[in-house]
């Protein structure tokens, strides 16, 4: 059940609704105080080591933990062919994250941080992706990097969250197995 659920919030994080474009955001800076009582992640991850993802979500998708709490953390892409970036096909390659990979809808590479995995209850707040770049040096499993990548709190169905949090994740290496 909990897996399934997993799934069906991760998937309305990703498409689905009618969600406005977020549009590139300055990056926040690690100097000013974080509220993580309040968006429940940890903000600012910098520079972290390499990691390495499940496709718990598909062969097309990576979930890394990067809190492993309880509750969990976790950064979650999915690459969707037929969309966004990807509207030839999936492909290795540098790609800005801005335009369409900035909506839930019609991203092909959509990048996302979901906060506070509860066992039986699912997360409790989205993140997604509002600029930077993503390398992938391979597409089935996912595996690349990131860097500058920003994000901003929005709703399970997409939508931006007036005033919500922000994150930042200076540069991250991956692979998925």
């Amino acid at each position: 059940m909990r897996s399934a659920r997993i799934g069906l919030v991760l998937l309305a994080a990703c498409g689905g609704s009618d969600a406005p474009t977020l549009t590139d955001a300055p990056l926040p800076t690690a100097d000013a105080p974080y509220d993580t009582t309040t968006c429940l992640i940890q903000g600012f991850y910098g520079a972290l080591a390499p990691v390495v993802g499940t496709t718990a979500q598909g062969p097309t998708t990576s979930t890394i933990v990067l809190d492993p709490g309880p509750p969990r953390d976790s950064f979650f892409l999915k690459l969707n062919a037929g969309k966004g970036v990807f509207t030839t096909g999936l492909a290795t390659g540098t790609y800005p994250l801005t335009g369409s990979e900035l909506t839930s809808t019609t991203c092909g590479a959509c990048v996302n941080i979901i906060a506070d995995i509860v066992s039986g209850q699912g997360p409790t707040k989205f993140y997604f992706a509002t600029g930077g770049t993503l390398t992938l040096t391979a597409t089935q499993p996912p595996a690349g990097s990131l860097a500058n990548v920003t994000f901003h709190e929005v709703t399970a169905g997409g939508v931006p969250v007036p005033m919500g949090c922000i994150a930042r994740i200076d540069s991250m290496s991956f692979t998925t197995q």
